[in-house]
């Protein structure tokens, strides 16, 4: 075995793990303020909300393109030219005094980060040996965790000494630095871009043996979507105090075992790494029903970042793996397809039943939904093998 062509931690591998957790901090300052700055220009506090998820909405619907765009053109002038975009609408935000205009910017940064988020998976795999493409993975994941921590801190410090404004400016300079250092960045692709005339073909937009992967990583993601919106709510209904707790409990978690769990992934394969991830979900969800307290919630905390995080890198890892790095792209935009229609169904799930019936009927139906996917899988994978 060549242990040189084995390593991970390359320099221009480290260099892509950087300018993820700058770019990612950057999108963190800006994503808590938004509502409160759509105010500030005469926006209705009741469609603030739907102004923001504007971003996220056409990132959906531009995965498929971006996928496509990585696997047919250079990957790092994509990425370049997404932090270039990303500035362009960071400084038009700091300039916008309209909620059309607003409005605007944010479809315009939703294409800027459907290029950046689908395109640099595929960019970090570039840089990965295959055999550990689960472990590399996990890594840029860990990267995403991390700006989570980093973003929304240093962008209440920003608020609190210079002001609303001044944060768009700040993320912009990130942005700037993402941009230069990605375009220093040594790169030397596996495999070289497709070099025949791009052709509006199904297949370059989207994978259709990659199915099975988007419904299950939407599955996991389900849960991300229902307490992204109702976590704080939660709380109030169970008369829990420091729910907030929750996230930091979640992402020190993820850092912590990711690396350990896409190690799994490359040894043991993929279908070693879904059924536990599902079980422990499954086991999340229950606990989540039944908490009434900080300490059941704050395990509920652990158990969901450990059974997430190794079966979405697991399901990343392996969707390069089955369509090869010379169609990574189209490998990432999809299990971001997935991802993305997850969060969007899971707080719809959610207003529907707990209304009605409340959040222990709820989590209970997400447990018995992710224990299904069990079963669904394993008839997939015998499917398969015939």
């Amino acid at each position: 075995m060549n242990k040189e062509k084995d390593r991970i931690f390359t320099i221009p591998f480290l260099m892509v793990l950087c300018m993820s957790v700058i770019s990612g901090s950057a999108s963190y300052m800006v994503n808590p303020i938004l509502p409160s700055f759509l105010v500030s220009r005469g926006a209705p506090m009741e469609i603030t909300g739907i102004i923001s998820s504007l971003m996220s909405l056409v990132a959906l619907f531009g995965r498929p393109f971006s996928g496509a765009a990585s696997d047919h053109f250079n990957k790092k002038k994509i990425m370049v030219l997404s932090y270039i975009l990303s500035i362009f609408c960071l400084f038009l935000y700091s300039k916008a005094n309209t909620v059309p205009m607003i409005i605007a910017v944010r479809i315009l940064n939703g294409i800027a980060f459907s290029l950046s988020g689908t395109v640099s998976m595929a960019f970090g795999a570039d840089f990965l040996p295959l055999n550990r493409l689960g472990e590399g993975l996990s890594y840029i994941g860990i990267g995403t965790v991390i700006s989570t921590m980093i973003g929304p801190q240093l962008g209440e410090f920003v608020e609190v000494r210079y002001g609303m404004e001044q944060i768009f400016i700040w993320a912009s300079v990130l942005n700037l630095i993402c941009a230069i250092g990605t375009y220093l960045i040594p790169y030397h692709p596996q495999v070289q871009p497709k070099k025949e005339k791009f052709v509006f073909k199904a297949e370059n937009f989207f994978a259709p043996e990659l199915f099975m992967y988007v419904f299950l990583i939407g599955m996991l993601s389900i849960g991300n979507g229902i307490l992204l919106y109702y976590l704080k709510d939660y709380g109030t209904n169970r008369g829990i105090a420091n729910i907030s707790l929750y996230y930091t409990v979640s992402s020190i978690t993820t850092v912590l075992t990711k690396p350990f769990t896409g190690k799994w992934m490359d040894r043991k394969g993929i279908a070693y790494t879904l059924y536990p991830a599902f079980v422990i979900s499954a086991v999340f969800a229950f606990c989540f029903a039944r908490a009434h307290a900080l300490p059941l919630v704050l395990f509920a905390a652990v158990l969901k970042a450990i059974g997430q995080g190794s079966g979405q890198s697991a399901i990343q890892a392996d969707s390069v793996k089955k369509l090869g790095l010379e169609r990574s792209g189209v490998a990432s935009s999809s299990c971001y397809i997935g991802m993305d229609l997850g969060n969007v169904l899971g707080p719809a799930i959610g207003a529907f039943v707990i209304s009605g019936s409340g959040y222990a009927l709820l989590f209970d139906m997400y447990a018995v939904l992710l224990l299904l996917c069990i079963p669904i899988y394993w008839l997939y994978t015998k499917k398969s093998a015939k």
